[in-house]
């Protein structure tokens, strides 16, 4: 007897939703090895689409499939991956990731808004709860708060000034000079995240020799001693563009339920 087709979507965090259901009867579409679309017979899911976990929508920017811990495939459905400001510029606001609504809510962090070419601005999903409230109120009552507004009905965005005593080592992660953070901020952005000291964040805040090796090994080069062990930022990822997050009205994975 042939196994019926369904599929359906959980949440996995505030930034990823997974399928789940028969996945093994899903095809691929993939380029430049990258899944483009999932499909069998009439359904089919594509890159730029949405998909719902129960009210929650996701839009899908990147699929990848993955092995659950019960050794199971499944496919991920993506919005966005953790950008640098996230990483380097929202811990100068202060607090924690618990704190921040790190899974639950937050999605990214930017150095730039459309209307603020110098901010640090947080990309939260909207909920209508008494949790979410208080949290709201909590970020608004920030000294360096400017406004927050809402793009759609299912995000939020607040903005905030640089604070004054983060501003040199702002500047010196937005030019890329990782290493020229100031030491207690380095040590501010490793306790944000519960990072250690000797893991790769650290090794890029205090240009450490392993990674250096490490990154000379991989690539064959030689680097010179000047040199930051993390790319610069790419402006396109880190200032908000909210058309690469906005989800479309209609769910497009209604026709599976």
């Amino acid at each position: 007897m042939t196994q019926p087709f369904h599929i359906s979507v959980v949440v996995v965090n505030s930034r990823q939703a997974r399928l789940v259901g028969t996945i093994s009867m899903l095809m691929q579409d993939v380029e430049d090895s990258q899944i483009q679309a999932l499909y069998y017979e009439e359904y089919k899911l594509k890159i730029g689409d949405t998909v719902r976990a129960g009210k929650t929508p996701y839009k899908v920017n990147y699929i990848r499939a993955v092995i659950t811990q019960q050794g199971l495939v499944a496919y991920d459905i993506i919005v966005c991956m953790v950008n640098n400001s996230s990483i380097f510029a929202f811990p100068f606001l202060g607090g924690n990731r618990r704190l921040m609504l790190w899974d639950s809510m937050f999605m990214n962090a930017f150095i730039a808004v459309p209307d603020n070419p110098e901010c640090i601005a947080l990309l939260y999903r909207f909920s209508g709860n008494i949790l979410f409230t208080k949290f709201e109120s909590a970020l608004c009552s920030f000294r360096t708060f400017c406004n927050r507004y809402d793009p759609d009905p299912y995000h939020v965005v607040f903005v905030f000034n640089v604070p004054e005593e983060a501003k040199a080592s702002y500047n010196h992660f937005v030019n890329g000079r990782y290493s020229e953070i100031d030491d207690l901020w380095k040590l501010k952005i490793l306790d944000f995240h519960g990072f250690d000291i000797d893991g790769h964040t650290g090794q890029i805040l205090f240009k450490d020799s392993r990674l250096r090796n490490k990154i000379e090994e991989n690539l064959d080069i030689t680097l010179s001693e000047d040199t930051e062990l993390h790319s610069i930022i790419d402006r396109n990822v880190e200032e908000l563009n909210f058309e690469f997050y906005a989800p479309s009205i209609k769910s497009s994975i209604d026709k599976s339920k």
